[in-house]
């Protein structure tokens, strides 16, 4: 086994970085509460002072703390966000040239089965979240905000899903998302295509209101099918400066 290919082990600051962690990740430490002072941490974990700074650099570098510097600053627990992961997925995606299309076609994979799952619960409280979300579309609908309206039914769905994995999938693409509706945003926004995007939503209300989970998840394959031969070399961006 040569050199480079050996497991190294973990430094003081990764190990005491790692328990801290997996308290929050775990809830035994609550959002919104304070670590314990550094003194306190130091002779928890039995190291040096910056030993425990690094550790806890570590985790507001991955967005788990937010520390305050100063006489009466302090570390406080965040707790875990996508919104890191999100943007960093994203500018992977950006720098490898990743077409537009190609983010479609992941939605168009995602998308069906969450609404599925909203037709097979035909709860009220869902479709009055949707309908909400329907009106404010009809509301801009032809004008640049239509675009952003549209996500955020898409959205709604998702989290209507009640599938956590799922719902952290669509997060995950939401800088994309955002991305692609600025793009369409400052393209030709008409009431054509409008209607289009806006009469397939009713339809899929009416499929969840009837309970017919098998026309909901049809319907949106159907609905999604466009967008997945796009021919356009729209690439992802996550960065444009200009929003």
């Amino acid at each position: 086994m040569t050199e480079d290919l050996r497991v190294k082990p973990k430094k003081a600051a990764e190990l005491v970085a790692d328990h801290l962690r997996s308290e929050i990740v775990s809830g035994n430490i609550a959002t919104g509460d304070s670590l314990p002072v550094e003194r306190e941490l130091i002779e928890t974990y039995g190291v040096s002072r910056p030993t425990l700074r690094e550790a806890l650099r570590i985790l507001e570098t991955e967005g788990l703390l937010e520390i305050t510097r100063g006489v009466k600053g302090g570390a406080k627990v965040l707790g875990p966000s996508l919104t890191l992961a999100t943007h960093a997925f994203g500018m992977i995606l950006q720098a490898k040239g990743t077409k537009l299309v190609d983010v479609q076609i992941a939605r168009s994979i995602i998308e069906p089965p969450a609404a599925r799952m909203v037709a097979e619960r035909q709860s009220p409280e869902d479709l009055l979240v949707l309908r909400e979300a329907l009106d404010a579309e009809k509301a801009v609908a032809g004008t640049p905000d239509f675009p952003f309206a549209a996500m955020r039914f898409h959205e709604a769905l998702i989290g209507l899903s009640r599938n956590d994995t799922i719902d952290a999938f669509l997060q995950v693409l939401h800088d994309i998302h955002h991305g692609a509706a600025v793009m369409f945003s400052k393209g030709r926004s008409t009431k054509t295509s409008a209607q289009r995007t806006i009469g397939k939503h009713e339809q899929l209300l009416d499929h969840i209101e009837n309970g017919d989970a098998d026309a909901a998840e049809a319907l949106w394959r159907d609905y999604w099918e466009p967008f997945t031969h796009d021919k356009g070399t729209a690439v992802v961006d996550v960065l444009d400066a200009g929003r």
